[in-house]
């Protein structure tokens, strides 16, 4: 069980106690879920400021920290903690209670994919004790919250770590402070924020910056962005036919260790993981090339920790996948609907169509906005439409504000809807039996509403 002083807390985060100065244990700052003895975090925020819910819990939590003046709740046989700013000091207590993990800490962000390589993480380390981010708690209070949640008696802590803007990630990874960090790869996702790719790059590995000095930063393999990597213990990972330039790779980056991880397609299920002492071939039960690309990701991370190939590879092959990330729900009339409606970007989008592309029968394309892209935000969804064209997709239906650029881009038997009601009217009376179904979107596209109507409805 874990026992902070709160004297202790105090002058970590800075702050002033009132009252009794007692051992707590756990953190919360939702007043409906706090349990008897959490000390309870008053987050300001854009919609609700967590000093407004004191009341709801004031005789459950053994301790607030605030950082204004309580005048209509009486305080006086409460113990409190008085700060300047609670976001800071929620992330500082992040920190003090990180500091006292014995743990391997694991940090792991990118463009695309970061929640299914965390989730392979989690799935390989699994018969040890492990803390690690649930859903996306990627940001500034999600990493933090993460970090409180820890028991202390953990071999392994993994951190999602995402960002919109420039700024976001370093402070982040400064917290966590991992034993291994990696980058999943660079893409465009909140390409808005970032502005250009090369910004997108020097954000995600900013988290490199943080790892300790004989850690290790895990890389995608992509050549263009190799110059923003700063020198120290790397392996760099993806598919064998990119690495074309090992000598070069190692040359830079002497004195310290390089290694490569490499996946090699074998057959349409087959691949093959390889490093450079040991080779096995391996089945993901997950769909989509790129979830091998992950593999590796997560291959690699847990390779810094003295796990063999074999036992990673049985490991991988068990993974049963991410809830919306290319799922596979078999419908009546042999309907198959692939369920990615978890998030989008342009990339992740691609890979998706790639996907679909390589199976059988008639295709077609759901697909709702994606967001944070920009000035460029139309010709990004042109340009699913005509990607999704050219891989031989058979129909492509689409709504939102950006999404019908995609499905005019389709060209014929491309159509665009303008309400959920219409939209639902045609996949009831149009989907041919044997169809093969992508529903991708942003996450606030909500196009789970679509994936769960179509597998009520009977064919």
């Amino acid at each position: 069980m874990n026992k902070y002083q709160l004297s202790e807390i105090a002058k970590f985060v800075n702050g002033e106690l009132h009252g009794n100065d007692i051992i707590v244990s756990n953190f919360s700052i939702d007043s409906r879920t706090i349990k008897k003895d959490d000390v309870f975090i008053c987050i300001k925020g854009q919609k609700y400021d967590g000093h407004n819910f004191i009341t709801d819990c004031i005789k459950k939590t053994s301790c607030l920290i605030i950082s204004r003046e309580i005048e209509d709740i009486n305080l006086e046989n409460k113990s409190y903690i008085k700060v300047n700013d609670t976001l800071k000091a929620l992330q500082d207590l992040s920190r003090f209670v990180r500091n006292k993990s014995k743990a391997k800490f694991i940090a792991i962000t990118g463009s695309n994919g970061k929640t299914t390589v965390k989730e392979m993480i989690a799935h390989i380390l699994s018969d040890y004790k492990i803390c690690y981010t649930k859903g996306n708690f990627n940001n500034h209070i999600g990493v933090p919250l993460t970090l409180l949640s820890m028991k202390q008696d953990e071999d392994y802590v993994i951190i999602e770590v995402g960002a919109n803007n420039l700024g976001e990630i370093r402070p982040l990874a400064n917290i966590v402070n991992p034993d291994v960090a990696a980058v999943t790869n660079i893409g465009y996702a909140h390409i808005e924020g970032f502005k250009c790719l090369d910004n997108t790059a020097k954000e995600k590995y900013s988290i490199f910056d943080s790892v300790k000095k004989d850690g290790f930063s895990v890389i995608y393999n992509q050549k263009e962005y190799r110059k923003f990597v700063k020198k120290g213990n790397k392996i760099f990972f993806g598919f064998e036919k990119g690495f074309n330039s090992k000598i070069k790779i190692k040359l830079k980056n002497l004195l310290y260790k390089t290694k490569f991880f490499y996946i090699k397609r074998i057959n349409k299920e087959l691949y093959q993981l390889k490093d450079s002492s040991s080779e096995i071939k391996f089945k993901l039960s997950i769909n989509g090339e790129h979830n091998y690309q992950n593999a590796a990701c997560a291959a690699s991370v847990v390779s810094c920790f003295g796990f063999k190939l074999e036992d990673i590879a049985t490991k991988l092959e068990s993974f049963e996948g991410v809830v919306s990330r290319l799922k596979l729900h078999k419908l009546d009339k042999d309907i198959h609907l692939i369920d990615d409606s978890y998030n989008a970007n342009p990339n992740s989008f691609k890979a998706a169509i790639e996907f679909l592309s390589s199976l059988d029968q008639k295709k077609l394309v759901l697909m709702g906005d994606m967001v944070e892209l920009g000035s460029d935000t139309e010709s990004f969804h042109s340009e699913i439409g005509e990607y999704a064209k050219t891989m031989g997709i058979n129909q492509f239906l689409s709504i939102g504000k950006y999404s019908k650029f995609a499905s005019k881009a389709f060209g014929v038997n491309g159509h665009h809807f303008n309400d959920t009601d219409s939209l639902k009217t045609y996949l009831n009376d149009n989907i041919a039996p044997s169809s093969r179904i992508l529903i991708k979107g942003s996450r606030s596209a909500r196009l789970e509403e679509y994936v769960d109507f179509l597998k009520a409805r009977k064919f």
